[in-house]
C-alpha cells in the first residue's frame, strides 16, 4: 500500500522521524508507530511465533498481538512493545520481531510448510525422541517473543502513594459519567485513564451527550472534576491489584524510562476499562491489511490515517454501517458491507443501507468472507452466501475490517472474589457476584448503546460513592449545582445498539481450517481446536494449555471469547457452558521493572550494616550479605581470595588470637514474671535452671520437630533473660516468640524485645585473647575476667559506657563477647587490634566451626532433628518445649535418616567441595547424604567436611565416594566424628 494523505492535517503539526528496522520514516508529533507506519504505507511490522507468518497491524489498543517491537539497540532494549501504544519521539529506534534475518525475507517462515506437525500440543509430542537436548539449541534460538534486554539499566520509575474514596478505571463515556458521580458526592475520586485522550469511542463516534457534542461534554466533565478536586491520570493503566490495593503503571507513549507506579487504596473501585473487540475466523484472516473495525476509525480519527484506500467490511452487528458512513466521510473508499445476520433481521436498517448503497458501498446480508485473497497483502475478500458458500466471489480490495462483537474487560472483576456470567446480549462474559466495593459499568458491564452506558456509568459512581461514605445500602444522588439534589443521567446519542447476533467463524474444509486463525499471536487454529477435543480436552483451562490459546502478551483479549466459542461449536454444546479461561494481572503489557519499582538490583532488599561497618570497609573488608546485613567475608590483606585470606585468617587465630565483628547475631530481650517460664517452653533444654550471670547453649524447635534455630540464653536477672539467635534470624524468631507468647502464653507476664541493634557484639579469640582484654579494658577488669568460667558473664562498663563479657567461644579457642553500645563498637574494635589482635571474616570463622565440628548455617535446612544434628543429650533432659513430642515419631528415626559427621578424605589431600552428593562404593547409583560444609584447615592440613549421612553409615571408618557433577569425578572419603580439633576442648576451657 503507498502512502496516502491524512486526513484533517493542521499546517502547525510538527514533524519528526524515527527509524524502523533500519528505514527512516516520517510521523507527526502524537503519532504511535503503528499510526506512523501506517501513513507511510507499511503494512508489514510482524511474524507470528510459531509459523513466522507475515502480519500486520489488527488493533489500535494494548490488547495488539501483531506489531510487537523492540525499542532501543542492543544491550539496553526494551521487547515487546505495542506498536499501537508507542508514542514516537525525534530519533527513536526500533525494530520489528520473530524474524531473520530480515522482516519481509523470514527464512523460519519455512516453518509453514510444517503446519502439519506444528498443530495442537506439538511440544508435547516432538521433542521426545532422541532426547530435548537435540532439539533445545534450534528451539531457543526461534523462540520469541523479542530478545531478552542484555543490561536492565532503565532508570527506577516515580513512585506514589494514593488513598481516595473512589478509583475509576477508565474514561470513557461511562467512567466520566460515574466519576462525575462520585465527585458530586462529595468522594475523593481518581481517574485512571490508559489512553493520552479521554472519552473512548466518543473520539469518532458522532454522538450527542446532554444535547451537547461528544467532546464538548467530555471538555465539560473534565473541567467539572477538576473543580471537584478528583485526580485524572491519564496515559496511566490498571494493570493489576490484591487485598484492596490496585497497581496504576503510567508510562507515557509506551516509551522505557518514562514510567510512573501509583500505589493505590481505594474504598470503592469502578471497572469501567470498556470493551475489546474480537474478530471473526476465517480463511487466512492474518493477512497484513486485515484489521478491527474499531482500530480503522481510531486511526481515522485520532491521527488522520486511512488504513487502506478500499475496504471491505465484514460482522454481524449494526455498527457496521455507522462505521461505513464514516469511513466514506473521512475518504476511504467502502466497497461492501458483508453481514452475517439474514437479511429479515436487517428491517431497520432499510433506509440506511439504500444510503449507503448510492454511494457505492453494496450490502451483503446473510454473507461472509470465506477468505482474505493476497499473496503478502490483502488483495481481495472472498464472499459467498453462508445458505450456499459454493456461490463465492471476490471483491477487490486493500483492507479487510472484522468486527465479531465486543468482549468485556472483565479481568479486574475476577479477582477477589468476582465471578464470570454470560451476558447474552454481548455473547460474552461480565463480571458478577462481585464484592460490594467493586463494580462494573458500561461496556465492561457489557452496556454498548450510549445511552445506558451513561446511566450505568453513573449508577456505579453513586454506588461507589454510598460504599466510601460506609452506607453501601444508601441511595446517593449528586448535581453539578450541589451533593444531594436529585439529577437525571445526561441523554447520550449515538450508534445505536449494536443488535449482534453471534457469528464466530465462516465455513471452511477440515483442512482449511488450518488458516482459520484465532490467537494470531501463537497460531492457533480452528484445526488447534478441534485436534484438543478430539485429544480428549474439553475444560477451556486446560484447552488453553495444550493449545497456548490466550498466551503471551496479548492475554486473551481478542481471542479468548472466540476460541471458547468455537470450541464450544465444534463441540456441541453452548458458550456460556465451556466459559473463558480465567485472565491474570497485569491486564496489560508492563515492564517487569516498572512492578519492581525501586526494589532491583543492590535496592531490592535493604542493606543493614553493623557500626563497624565503615572501619571494615577503610580496611579492605571484603562485604557480603548475610540475610540483609554485610558482614566481611575477609581482608585483602590476608589473601587475594576468600579461601587465600581465609586460611591465613584462621590460622592467625589459632596460633595467637583475633576479633570478629559479631553484631548481626540476635539479641531478644524476655523479660517478666513468666519469662523463665516462658523460655522453657521456646527450648529443648530449661531457662529457668540458669543461674544469674551464666548462660546456656540452647536449641528451639518448630512444632513439627524439626530444629529451627540455635544460640545463647543469658539470665541477666531473676526475671530478665538475653536470647541471641543466628545472624539475620532476630526477626523470625520474635515473630515465633510473639506467636507463642500471644497463645499459650497469653494473660502472662512475659515482655519480648528485639535489641539487636543496641547492642554491637565483638569476638576476641585465640590464646592472647584474655591477655588482650587486660589491656584494653584496664586493671579494673581484671579480678572478673580471670574467674570467669566458660559460659559465664560480668558486666560493667569501660569508657563510661555499658560492657557485657560473655566468655563462650564458636571458634573452639579462649574466646570472649564483648557486648557494647554501637557507638563505643569502632573505639573498642580498635583498641583490640592495637593491643594484637587481627580482624577475621566470615571466611576464617566458617574454618574454624567446622574444624570444631560446630554446626554452620547449611546444617539448619528445615529437614534435620536434633537426633540428626547430634543433639541428642539435649533431647535427654526432657523438657516439654514445642515440638519436643514430635521429636520422637518413628519415622524420624529410621535407619536412612541423615545423621551429622565429619568427613575426611581417603588420601588426605583431596578437595571435596560443600553439596556433594555421598554414595556407597557398591551402590554408586544411590544417594545416602550430602556434604553440608567444607573446608581447608590449616591447623591439620587437610580439606575438612561436615556431611549429613544415612545413620546406618554413619559409622567412624565407614567409606563412601563423594560426588562432584559441577568438577566431575568421585573422591573417596571416610566417615569421622564430627569434631576434628581438639576433640576434648581442652584450648576452649583454658
Amino acid at each position: 500500500m503507498s502512502a496516502a494523505p491524512r486526513t484533517g492535517l493542521r499546517l502547525r503539526d510538527t514533524p519528526l522521524r524515527f527509524r524502523f528496522d533500519g528505514r527512516e520514516i516520517e510521523a507527526i508529533a502524537g503519532d504511535s508507530a503503528a499510526s506512523a507506519l501506517l501513513a507511510s504505507g507499511t503494512r508489514l511490522m510482524g511474524r507470528s511465533l510459531k509459523y513466522r507468518r507475515r502480519r500486520g497491524v489488527l488493533t489500535a489498543g494494548p490488547e495488539e498481538p501483531n506489531a510487537l517491537f523492540t525499542v532501543g539497540a542492543p544491550p539496553r532494549v526494551v521487547p515487546n512493545v505495542p506498536a499501537t501504544q508507542l508514542a514516537l519521539r525525534e530519533g527513536l529506534v526500533v525494530r520489528s520481531q520473530n524474524r531473520w534475518p530480515t522482516l519481509a525475507l523470514d527464512l523460519a517462515s519455512l516453518l509453514q510448510a510444517g503446519g502439519g506437525l506444528l498443530g495442537a500440543g506439538f511440544y508435547y509430542k516432538t521433542f521426545i525422541w532422541p532426547s530435548w537436548r537435540a532439539y533445545e539449541g534450534i528451539i531457543r534460538a526461534l523462540a520469541g517473543l523479542g530478545e531478552a534486554p542484555g543490561e536492565a539499566d532503565l532508570a527506577p520509575p516515580a513512585v506514589e502513594h494514593l488513598a481516595c474514596d473512589v478509583l475509576v478505571a477508565g474514561a470513557g463515556p461511562a467512567g466520566l459519567a460515574a466519576a462525575l458521580a462520585a465527585a458530586r458526592h462529595g468522594a475523593q475520586v481518581v481517574v485512571c485513564e490508559r489512553e493520552p485522550a479521554c472519552g473512548g469511542e466518543l473520539e469518532f463516534e458522532s454522538a450527542l451527550v446532554g444535547g451537547r457534542p461528544a467532546a464538548e461534554w467530555v471538555s465539560g466533565a473534565l473541567g467539572e472534576l477538576g473543580r471537584l478536586g478528583a485526580r485524572l491520570l491519564i496515559d496511566t493503566a490498571l494493570v493489576g491489584g490484591s487485598d484492596g490495593l490496585m497497581i496504576a503503571h503510567a508510562q507515557a507513549g509506551g516509551l522505557p524510562g518514562a514510567d510512573a507506579v501509583y500505589r493505590i487504596r481505594p474504598r470503592a473501585f469502578v471497572n469501567a476499562m470498556g470493551a475489546v473487540e474480537r474478530p471473526i475466523a476465517f480463511i487466512d484472516n492474518d493477512l497484513p491489511g486485515v484489521m478491527l473495525l474499531g482500530a480503522a476509525e481510531r486511526y481515522l480519527a485520532r491521527y488522520g490515517v486511512r488504513v487502506g484506500s478500499s475496504a471491505v467490511l465484514f460482522g454481524n452487528h449494526d455498527r457496521l454501517y455507522a462505521t461505513a458512513a464514516r469511513l466514506l466521510a473521512g475518504g476511504m473508499r467502502v466497497r461492501a458491507i458483508v453481514d452475517s445476520r439474514d437479511a429479515a433481521r436487517l428491517e431497520e436498517l432499510v433506509g440506511t443501507r439504500a444510503a449507503l448503497a448510492r454511494e457505492g458501498v453494496e450490502c451483503l446480508a446473510g454473507h461472509a468472507v470465506l477468505a482474505a485473497e493476497g499473496g503478502h497483502m490483502v488483495a481481495g475478500a472472498r464472499v459467498a452466501p453462508l445458505a450456499d458458500p459454493a456461490a463465492a466471489r471476490t471483491i477487490a480490495c486493500d483492507t479487510l475490517l472484522v468486527s465479531g462483537g465486543w468482549t468485556p474487560a472483565v479481568h479486574a472483576g475476577l479477582h477477589e472474589g468476582g465471578e464470570r456470567e454470560y451476558a447474552a446480549g454481548v455473547a460474552a462474559f461480565v463480571a458478577g457476584h462481585e464484592p460490594a466495593w467493586r463494580t462494573s459499568c458500561g461496556a465492561a458491564a457489557g452496556e454498548l448503546e450510549l445511552g445506558a452506558l451513561l446511566a450505568d456509568g453513573q449508577g456505579a459512581g453513586q454506588r461507589a460513592a454510598a460504599i466510601a461514605g460506609g452506607d453501601a445500602g444508601a441511595t446517593v444522588v449528586g448535581t453539578e449545582a450541589a451533593p444531594g439534589t436529585a439529577t437525571r443521567p445526561p441523554a447520550g446519542r449515538g450508534d445505536p445498539a449494536p443488535r449482534l447476533e453471534p457469528f464466530w467463524r465462516a465455513p471452511a474444509s477440515r483442512a482449511a481450517e488450518k488458516r482459520q486463525f484465532i490467537d494470531l499471536q501463537n497460531d492457533v487454529t480452528v484445526a488447534d481446536l478441534r485436534q484438543a477435543l478430539a485429544e480428549g480436552f474439553r475444560d477451556i483451562e486446560h484447552v488453553k494449555r495444550y493449545t497456548a490459546l490466550g498466551v503471551g502478551t496479548e492475554q486473551g483479549r481478542t481471542s479468548g471469547v472466540l476460541g471458547a466459542a468455537i470450541l464450544a461449536e465444534l463441540g456441541g454444546t453452548r458458550l456460556e457452558a465451556i466459559g473463558t479461561s480465567r485472565p491474570r494481572p497485569p491486564y496489560q503489557p508492563v515492564p517487569l521493572r516498572a512492578l519492581a519499582g525501586l526494589r532491583c538490583g543492590a535496592a531490592l532488599r535493604p542493606a543493614r550494616r553493623t557500626p563497624l561497618h565503615d572501619w571494615h570497609v577503610a580496611n579492605g573488608g571484603v562485604l557480603e550479605p548475610m540475610e540483609l546485613w554485610l558482614r566481611p567475608r575477609f581482608y585483602l590483606a590476608n589473601g587475594a581470595d576468600a579461601t587465600q585470606a581465609g586460611i591465613s585468617e584462621a590460622a592467625r587465630v589459632r596460633a595467637h588470637g583475633g576479633v570478629v565483628d559479631g553484631s548481626t547475631l540476635g539479641k531478644i530481650e524476655v523479660v517478666g514474671a513468666d519469662a523463665a517460664a516462658f523460655l522453657d517452653r521456646m527450648y529443648l533444654t530449661r531457662a529457668s535452671t540458669i543461674r544469674v550471670g551464666r548462660s546456656r547453649y540452647m536449641v528451639n524447635l518448630r512444632e513439627d520437630g524439626m530444629v529451627l534455630d540455635d544460640g545463647i540464653v543469658l539470665r541477666l536477672a531473676p526475671d530478665r533473660f538475653l536470647a541471641t539467635t543466628g545472624s539475620g534470624h532476630a526477626g523470625h524468631m520474635l515473630s515465633h516468640f510473639e506467636f507463642w507468647r500471644d497463645t499459650e502464653f497469653a494473660g502472662r507476664v512475659v515482655s519480648l524485645t528485639d535489641v539487636t541493634e543496641a547492642w554491637a557484639v565483638i569476638v576476641a579469640a585465640g590464646p592472647a585473647s584474655r591477655d588482650a582484654l587486660y589491656a584494653v579494658l584496664g586493671a579494673e577488669w581484671r579480678a572478673a575476667l580471670a574467674g570467669l568460667a566458660h559460659m559465664d558473664f560480668t558486666r560493667g562498663r569501660w569508657r563510661e559506657r555499658e560492657l557485657n563479657v560473655l566468655r563462650a567461644s564458636f571458634s573452639g579457642e579462649l574466646a570472649f563477647e564483648l557486648h557494647c553500645r554501637p557507638a563505643a563498637a569502632p573505639a573498642l574494635w580498635q583498641a583490640l587490634i592495637g593491643a594484637g589482635l587481627s580482624p577475621y571474616g566470615l571466611e576464617a570463622l566458617d574454618i574454624l566451626r567446622v574444624e570444631k565440628g560446630y554446626l554452620v548455617s547449611s546444617e539448619f535446612n528445615g529437614q534435620t532433628t536434633p537426633h540428626d544434628l547430634g543433639l541428642e543429650g539435649l533431647v535427654a533432659h526432657g523438657n516439654p518445649c514445642v515440638g519436643r513430642e514430635l521429636v520422637d515419631r518413628p519415622g524420624l528415626h529410621e535407619p536412612d535418616r541423615p545423621r551429622l559427621v565429619g568427613l575426611r578424605a581417603c588420601d588426605g589431600h583431596a578437595q571435596v567441595l560443600a553439596g556433594a552428593q555421598l554414595a556407597a562404593p557398591d551402590a554408586p547409583a544411590h544417594a545416602v547424604g550430602h556434604v553440608s560444609s567444607s573446608v581447608y584447615s590449616p591447623a591439620l592440613g587437610e580439606w575438612l567436611c561436615l556431611a549429613l549421612v544415612a545413620r546406618r553409615l554413619a559409622t567412624a571408618g565407614t567409606e563412601l565416594m563423594a560426588r562432584d557433577p559441577l568438577r566431575g569425578g568421585d573422591v573417596r572419603v571416610r566417615v569421622t566424628a564430627p569434631v576434628h580439633f581438639d576433640p576434648a576442648a581442652e584450648r576452649m576451657k583454658t
